[in-house]
């Protein structure tokens, strides 16, 4: 990590100041304050990449700090990892709520807190290169909301659904119905082992992965103040700024995101399901493949074992043949041993002539063989 990455410590232990500046010196600028009004000072002359706050401070606390830093359009960008002694799912929706990027408790491994720093630093490149992205999506929005009605909305989203080949693009297209909806909200995916959660954050963000692992086992819609969650096997939708000042408006809103959510579940489980036939499609070609080399080997087993005994027939009879003469037999004798190599040789003949129905059984075999994979 470049040491010109800067970040404000404030917390007002000096030692918990010190362990961090420690861990985090190598890698970073550090700059650590015992309050909020000591680094409001330091603010105004220069602003940092990360903010690392307690949650308990005198004066002005961290949440309340970092709303504020939220709220004011040249720092609203830069990230916030709040340290707290408490690890319930209260402070982490505090901290959530205040507009917080992650939350890490006290007392803290080293090896935790630089990755949670280099996580933040990998979040601020991700969030530079989706800004233009969001502000586009933001202003198609607005033109489309002034065009078409709230079932209108949903009823694109479910068509344009049949269509999606990938977890990525249904989530995408569900923070899009929530944007139509003037909603913000974060949604996860779980498919084929993979789990990934998205918001117009960024992706994976550690304070919104942590909150929706809370929730999603709180049943199928848990709501909780201006929050609905929607839990489906392989879909989480959560909208964080339902409209509950308007009741009804907010009830057609909670049914129409409960369907899309069940809709883009039971797109993930048909892709699943297409996965799956898929994977046998290929093993079944290659059980094929396997069966019809095993076949072919076999052909031209029969073929050389075929070509074999004929030689040694046609080579066994010229050499009797031939001993006949040497011998000197009698006619009787002679006609006595031919007529027995004439009964072994007829009979040495059926036996070749079942060996060419087993070659024409095989090549029928490995013409089926062939048409099936063709199918």
């Amino acid at each position: 990590m470049p040491t010109s990455f800067s970040v404000y410590v404030v917390d007002d232990d000096p030692v918990v100041l010190e362990v961090i500046g420690t861990i985090l010196k190598d890698d970073c600028r550090i700059s650590t304050f015992t309050s909020v009004e000591d680094c409001q000072v330091k603010l105004a002359d220069e602003k940092p990449d990360l903010f690392l706050l307690d949650v308990n401070l005198p004066g002005l606390d961290g949440y309340t700090f970092c709303r504020a830093l939220k709220d004011d359009f040249p720092t609203h960008r830069i990230p916030v990892i709040f340290v707290s002694s408490k690890d319930t799912i209260e402070e982490r929706l505090q901290g959530y709520d205040a507009g917080g990027e992650d939350f890490i408790v006290k007392p803290f491994a080293p090896e935790e807190l630089r990755r949670k720093v280099k996580v933040a630093q990998a979040l601020i490149a991700d969030h530079k290169a989706l800004a233009g992205q969001i502000e586009e999506a933001e202003m198609l929005s607005s033109l489309i909301m002034a065009s078409m009605d709230e079932t209108g909305i949903l009823l694109q989203f479910m068509s344009k659904l049949i269509g999606m080949e990938s977890c990525e693009e249904i989530a995408g297209e569900l923070l899009e119905l929530l944007r139509r909806y003037r909603l913000d909200g974060v949604v996860q995916t779980r498919f084929d082992g993979v789990t990934e959660t998205l918001s117009s954050s960024g992706k994976n963000m550690p304070l919104e992965v942590s909150i929706i692992e809370h929730v999603r086992d709180q049943g199928r819609i848990f709501e909780f103040r201006r929050r609905s969650v929607h839990n489906f096997e392989r879909v989480t939708l959560m909208i964080n700024n339902l409209p509950i000042e308007d009741p009804d408006y907010c009830g057609r809103l909670r049914d129409h995101l409960s369907v899309a959510a069940q809709g883009a579940d039971s797109r993930l489980k048909a892709m699943q399901a297409e996965q799956s036939s898929r994977r046998a499609q290929i093993a079944l070609l290659g059980a094929l493949d396997s069966i019809g080399e095993s076949l072919r080997e076999l052909q031209a087993a029969e073929d050389v074992k075929s070509t074999t005994s004929s030689s040694l027939i046609v080579e066994l009879q010229k050499t009797l043949i031939d001993s006949f003469y040497r011998l000197g037999l009698t006619d009787n004798q002679e006609k006595f041993l031919q007529e027995l190599v004439g009964e072994f040789m007829a009979r040495m003949a059926a036996q070749l002539n079942s060996g060419v129905e087993t070659r024409e059984t095989l090549q029928r075999l490995l013409a089926k063989l062939g048409e099936l994979r063709g199918q």
